[in-house]
């Protein structure tokens, strides 16, 4: 598997992200000025386009998994595209990122070449065996799910428990709140008292189920990759691009930072 040193990296992180500059990223947008042409926008042209950034490694890399029971594990088609692509505008280019947005199965090795592997739907899920040992061995080895509920509760929420338990039988989970254990989460790149401010609803502590010592399995509960998708690219007018779900730019700015705190509290725990 390849994986991050966890120090190291925190060493990296602190040094890069000590030059970041949002002014100047939004000066960026500014610069590039705003299309007056409003288009659809799938995501597909945020793939690498050419022989050297088809190669992933070195790169921080986050796929989506594609159980085999049914989801509709690939909606919000454009979410981890744009969070990526946000995150290397905020660092103007320097973090090194990899998007992949084809569906990873867990029933074969190639799920332990990645640090971080995200399942959303709308659905109840049930991990079949083989995923369930392929999850405890990708978890041992120093891996990271995510869970993301994309319908902010029901029956997906409803799942997560048993199929955590079935991974990692007799963890515990615990609230990820501001103080204690898990602050970093809050205070990692952008600093937070709270939770983003969305409907109440929407609102509620992510969770994280502890193995080894470390917060292997993290789960949000509040639909984030919703507000992190698009319909159409970026632009002056819009430098968090067209959202699908009428979120206002306030809403979806304050998710998209704490979203960004969320994927290096994961690459650093």
């Amino acid at each position: 598997m390849t994986t991050i040193r966890k120090e190291s990296f925190k060493l990296f992180m602190v040094m890069l992200l000590s030059d970041i500059a949002l002014p100047c990223a939004a000066q960026a947008w500014l610069d590039e000025g705003a299309s007056p042409q409003i288009v659809y926008y799938d995501g597909i042209d945020l793939a690498a386009s050419d022989e050297e950034d088809l190669d992933c490694r070195g790169k921080v890399v986050v796929r989506r998994i594609s159980p085999q029971c049914y989801s509709d594990w690939n909606n919000d088609p454009t979410a981890l595209p744009y969070l990526f692509y946000q995150i290397e505008r905020r660092t103007n280019g320097e973090f090194p990122t990899y998007v992949d947005n084809t569906g990873l199965t867990m029933i074969d090795d190639e799920m332990f070449d990645y640090p971080i592997i995200m399942f959303t739907s709308h659905f109840p899920f049930s991990f079949n065996e083989v995923e369930v040992e392929n999850l405890q061995r990708f978890i041992a080895m120093g891996g990271t799910l995510m869970l993301d509920d994309c319908t902010g509760s029901g029956p997906f929420m409803d799942s997560v428990p048993v199929n955590v338990q079935r991974i990692a039988p007799g963890a515990e989970t615990h609230l990820m709140l501001p103080s204690g254990r898990f602050g970093d989460l809050f205070t990692m790149i952008y600093h937070f008292d709270r939770l983003p401010e969305l409907r109440e609803d929407f609102c509620k502590p992510f969770q994280a189920t502890i193995v080894n010592g470390r917060p292997a399995i993290m789960f949000c509960p509040n639909d984030y990759g919703c507000l992190w998708e698009v319909a159409s690219p970026p632009s002056a007018m819009h430098p968090l691009g067209i959202p699908f779900h009428g979120h206002n730019l306030f809403q979806r700015e304050e998710v998209c930072q704490f979203s960004i705190n969320w994927l290096f509290f994961a690459l650093c725990h």
